[in-house]
């Protein structure tokens, strides 16, 4: 295989990210689009001419009968990504899946599962895994360096709640929660993947702020190992903020802004700047598929994410009592 032929599964704003990404690739070729409101099939056409003439399709299932694909990205409401992962894996296609994998842990589990059965190429959208200077933080972590990790915490506040407001990301029935599992997703899965701790018991304490889903959330982490960590999300704050504070035994890492501050055990302060390297998830998932790259985000990690949201969600609706994940966790196979 030279080339791989992907169909999108969704139209909407996030696929064209993924598309102008997709279109940088030579190796990849957009063969067929699908999505269920034909106003976003237009203004994909209208923000990419060169797609004009695709194939398009209202049911993804008719574009998997009818195309000759080698893999899909899928960019849907959150609770459709079971359903059309397990499709897609069920014709042989390679997926990329935006974020979260699935809407429960054991969903994302029979994904993984089911993947590795399949022998299939599956990766999730978690750009920063792909971004220079989470990878950098990640490796001086895994070097041993800096000791073991003994604290974390992040931030992020953004206008979530008004500019999701009346959309499909505030129906439970399509999202399958707020905030803190969609963008808010992004953060609990950094925190993971970087410091490669597992959560041990979590408590949390939402606010939905009047919606149907939850757009404040405290939660608190403790990790096997005895490390702590803080996790706040924010959504009703006017402006885009996100920041991470990861200390360990021999000094730790300051993220503000994307600006890096790398702390050593003496106290000498380092910018890291200009790190070298980086991609983005389309481009790593159609090279892994050639078989030149290792998948970034690998389904693996959509099953932490919702481990440790779950256990957020359970201990808020409990009053903020602590969650033993144990009691959650399904060992993977």
């Amino acid at each position: 295989m030279s080339r791989v032929r992907v169909g999108l599964i969704g139209c909407g704003s996030m696929a064209r990210a993924h598309i102008r990404q997709l279109l940088d690739v030579p190796e990849a070729e957009i063969v067929a689009l699908t999505d269920c409101d034909p106003a976003q099939i237009e203004r994909t056409r209208s923000a990419f001419p060169r797609l004009s003439d695709l194939n398009v399709y209202e049911d993804y299932r008719e574009m998997l009968a009818a195309e000759d694909l080698d893999a899909v990205e899928i960019n849907t409401p959150h609770a459709q990504h079971f359903d059309q992962v397990v499709k897609s894996l069920d014709v042989g296609l390679h997926v990329l899946c935006e974020k979260p994998l699935a809407t429960t842990s054991a969903d994302a589990l029979t994904l993984i599962n089911k993947l590795a059965v399949s022998g299939k190429v599956g990766a999730i959208g978690y750009q920063r895994h792909a971004t220079p200077v989470y990878q950098f933080i990640r490796n001086k972590i895994r070097s041993g360096e800096f000791g073991k990790v003994t604290y974390m915490s992040a931030l992020l506040c953004q206008d979530w709640k008004r500019l999701t407001s009346g959309t499909w990301r505030q129906d439970p029935a399509l999202s399958g929660g707020g905030q803190l599992g969609d963008s808010g997703s992004h953060i609990v899965d950094v925190l993971l993947w970087v410091s490669g701790l597992a959560p041990q018991v979590v408590t949390s304490v939402q606010d939905s702020r009047g919606t149907p889903v939850d757009i404040d959330s405290a939660v608190t982490v403790k990790f096997e190992g005895g490390a702590i960590g803080v996790l706040s999300i924010v959504g009703d704050f006017p402006m885009w903020h996100e920041d991470l504070t990861i200390a360990c035994e021999k000094g730790g890492f300051l993220l503000r802004g994307g600006k890096l501050l790398v702390v050593s055990a003496d106290g000498t302060k380092m910018i890291a700047d200009h790190i070298p390297g980086g991609t983005n998830p389309d481009a790593n998932f159609i090279q892994a598929i050639l078989g030149r790259e290792e998948v970034l985000a690998p389904f693996s990690c959509g099953y932490d994410v919702m481990l440790l949201t779950e256990a957020a969600w359970k201990s808020a609706s409990e009053g903020g009592a602590p969650v033993s994940v144990a009691e959650l966790n399904r060992p993977l196979n």
